[in-house]
């Protein structure tokens, strides 16, 4: 993962329906295994046995920003050990990577915060968060391929 943290508005687009996307992935993974919506350790909820190498999640949390968001931070240790429950080749469900499209929206260029209101912020641009049924499509907002998100914002 290869993350720069400076603003790029210029891939605000991609970068809103990355979070859309993460926000519906989220929604199907709560649906699933009873996880918190929005925002939860989906791995912790499989198998709470299997966690990331707690140094590896050190370094990582040690080398963010410190004006990031703390749910930012939460969201990459928990991909972190995400990725320690595949790796350990447990049995989970048959829904698409719930990290993936926040660490692609990390990658170009931003990250986001909550208000009280119920928006998440993506830079300067607000997402309803509604309700978690309005987010239980079965069609993306996003495709994770690079190319496609670079043409969305061209």
């Amino acid at each position: 993962m290869n993350i720069d943290w400076t603003e790029k508005p210029g891939n605000r687009l991609s970068q809103v329906n990355l979070m859309r996307e993460y926000l519906r992935r989220s929604a199907w993974w709560s649906e699933e295994i009873g996880s918190l919506w929005p925002f939860d350790d989906f791995a912790r909820r499989v198998d709470p046995d299997v966690r990331a190498d707690q140094k590896i999640v050190e370094e990582m949390e040690e080398s963010l920003p410190t004006l990031v968001f703390p749910m930012v931070v939460r969201t990459c240790s928990w991909s972190l050990h995400f990725e320690a429950l595949r790796d350990a080749e447990i049995q989970i469900p048959d829904l698409p990577d719930p990290f993936e499209p926040l660490l692609l929206m990390y990658e170009r260029g931003n990250s986001f915060s909550m208000e009280g209101t119920g928006y998440v912020e993506v830079g300067t641009t607000a997402i309803p968060k509604w309700s978690k049924d309005e987010y239980l499509s079965s069609e993306p907002f996003a495709h994770m391929d690079r190319e496609q998100l670079d043409d969305m914002d061209n």
